[in-house]
């Protein structure tokens, strides 16, 4: 069957998660994805997350990371310094509905591919630039990267304990919510193109996103002139809410009483123990003000409990509950995988990466569902395929840019990859276990029917 965005072509310039996420997307749902790249400097993302923590003889081709975020691509490399290279890019646009781009203005600029430029290929191109703070104003040519556009975004400010420095959360954050706004712009942009026949550039700045998703802290300045501050993981509205211990090394579960009704049902799962019948807790308002001696006495009663299944038990009472789920507790949860959340990929050999269960898409279609075709280029992979079947270029000649180094399929300076081990990782906390028997459990996930 058709899927919804089969006739759209894309050129992505990007690198991390900001820009190749969005065209994932999009590539899952069937849109052409033609990824420029550089055997000079390589995307980031082809350095790190190895299989087994072992880069292997191509690190560059074989980083989860990259594998992750660009399935379903082709994969060109390209010397834009060079003519034929720079040729090579303006002729795919001109055959492109769209071109995304996370450079900074001033990378765009010495590389002469702005927007004005690129219209006089293409007129009715639409053109995504997706930079840090914007490709105008006092901020324009700034570097980014997550946690630099989560603290000017203002999220930083509020994120944290009261009273305690600002924390940063462990994943980019900003850079998927800015890849989702981003996706619903291209999408705009293509309807009204579709309506009209005009083309027009999306300046998207990755750390207005994220502010546009913290207005209620703007708001509490601008109607009471507050300053909101971190709550960790309190509520201001209603108590108990806190993430609380489990049984077992490391669990945790979630809970949040937004009422006198459930706050009933949740001491009646508890069994009403003497506490709950402490005048201090018999309204929310009174349960606000002492919430630090409720989440003590709650916290001693779930470090019995097994989170999993009591998430279960108090949801079946009416009282929102969550067990703090691991990469792992995803992987082999069966609600998600009843859903199919997760697709297995089967890598291209030069990868040297097995088959492996990749994050599927939020949303489910039940005519035209998006799909997973390919995995990942490996560096170049697609050379011949797009110069030759896409722009029509011949064989001799295409020969005669991989002689020049206009085109390539390995690093010109291939880095050095050295993953920490394992035992070290642990040491200092990045990671919380390593378990020795993955490889079968990811196999048996991969294989379990949907």
């Amino acid at each position: 069957m058709p899927l919804p965005l089969d006739d759209i072509r894309i050129v992505e310039m990007g690198q991390l998660l900001a820009v190749p996420h969005l065209t994932r997307l999009m590539a899952d749902m069937g849109a052409e994805v033609i990824k420029v790249e550089s055997t000079i400097r390589l995307d980031p993302h082809r350095g790190d997350a190895f299989y087994g923590n072992n880069p292997g003889t191509q690190p560059w081709n074989q980083a989860a990371n990259f594998n992750d975020q660009n399935r379903n691509k082709l994969g060109v490399t390209l010397d834009l310094s060079k003519a034929e290279g720079r040729e090579a890019l303006l002729d795919l646009i001109r055959l492109s509905d769209v071109f995304a781009v996370n450079f900074r203005p001033r990378v765009l600029q010495n590389l002469e591919i702005e927007y004005p430029t690129l219209r006089e290929v293409k007129p009715d191109l639409i053109m995504l630039t997706s930079t840090g703070y914007g490709s105008t104003g006092p901020w324009q040519n700034y570097g980014a990267v997550g946690p630099t556009t989560e603290a000017a975004s203002g999220l930083s400010s509020m994120t944290g304990y009261p009273d305690g420095e600002p924390v940063l959360p462990e994943l980019p954050h900003t850079d998927y919510v800015a890849a989702e706004h981003g996706l619903v712009a291209v999408m705009a942009a293509l309807l009204h193109r579709q309506r009209t026949g005009e083309g027009q550039l999306i300046d998207l700045s990755q750390a207005h996103a994220q502010t546009a998703t913290i207005g209620e802290a703007i708001l509490d300045y601008g109607l009471r002139g507050e300053v909101a501050s971190p709550v960790g993981n309190s509520d201001r509205l209603s108590a108990p809410n806190d993430v609380y211990p489990c049984a077992g090394h490391d669990c945790w579960i979630a809970i949040s009483v937004a009422s006198d009704q459930m706050w009933a049902s949740l001491c009646s799962v508890m069994e009403n123990p003497s506490w709950c019948q402490n005048p201090k807790f018999n309204s929310n308002e009174s349960r606000l003000a002492h919430s630090e001696e409720l989440n003590a006495s709650l916290g001693n009663w779930t470090k019995s409990q097994e989170a999993g299944q009591l998430m279960h038990r108090l949801q079946a009472a009416g009282v929102s509950a969550g067990a703090v789920a691991t990469g792992k507790d995803l992987l082999l949860d069966p609600h998600l995988r009843e859903r199919g959340f997760f697709e297995a990929v089967a890598h291209y050999p030069d990868s040297g990466l097995p088959a492996l269960p990749y994050v599927g898409r939020p949303w489910k279609f039940s005519l035209t569902p998006g799909q997973t075709r390919s995995a990942a280029p490996t560096l170049g992979q697609h050379n011949h395929y797009v110069l030759g079947n896409i722009l029509g270029w011949s064989e001799e000649r295409i020969v005669g840019l991989e002689q020049s180094g206009v085109i390539g399929n390995a690093p010109l300076d291939p880095p050095t990859a050295a993953p920490l081990p394992l035992e070290r990782l642990l040491e200092l906390g990045a990671i919380r276990q390593a378990d020795g028997d993955f490889e079968s459990i990811v196999r048996r996930i991969i294989q379990a029917p949907q």
